[in-house]
């Protein structure tokens, strides 16, 4: 997770911010990728980035309501990227018709 430093940078926050306002913001966005099925990675950069993403975004809406609040759909699309990826190949599908005898 983010250091709240390195959050309020990213947010561009200025350094007299409300911290709790802040630190509500960047829990929600790691909430949001656990619910997700994101869950937190300490010294991953590319995670930092999107949940600093997220809750910068939660920053400067918040609120906001109705469907000024959806999620922004590249928020939604970087869950692909943060996901694990297999390590062990896919089950090969059988072809049509083999095993019959």
């Amino acid at each position: 997770m983010p250091s709240m430093e390195y959050f309020r940078r990213f947010a561009g926050a200025d350094p007299d911010s409300d911290v709790q306002v802040l630190g509500g913001c960047l829990s929600a966005a790691a909430a949001w990728y656990a619910k997700a099925g994101i869950p937190m990675r300490d010294g991953d950069e590319l995670y930092d980035f999107w949940v600093c993403n997220l809750g910068a975004w939660m920053y400067d809406n918040r609120g906001a309501g109705g469907d000024g609040a959806n999620i922004p759909p590249y928020i939604v699309y970087s869950v692909h990227q943060l996901r694990k990826r297999r390590t062990t190949p896919p089950v090969p599908r059988m072809e049509r018709g083999a095993g019959e005898t």
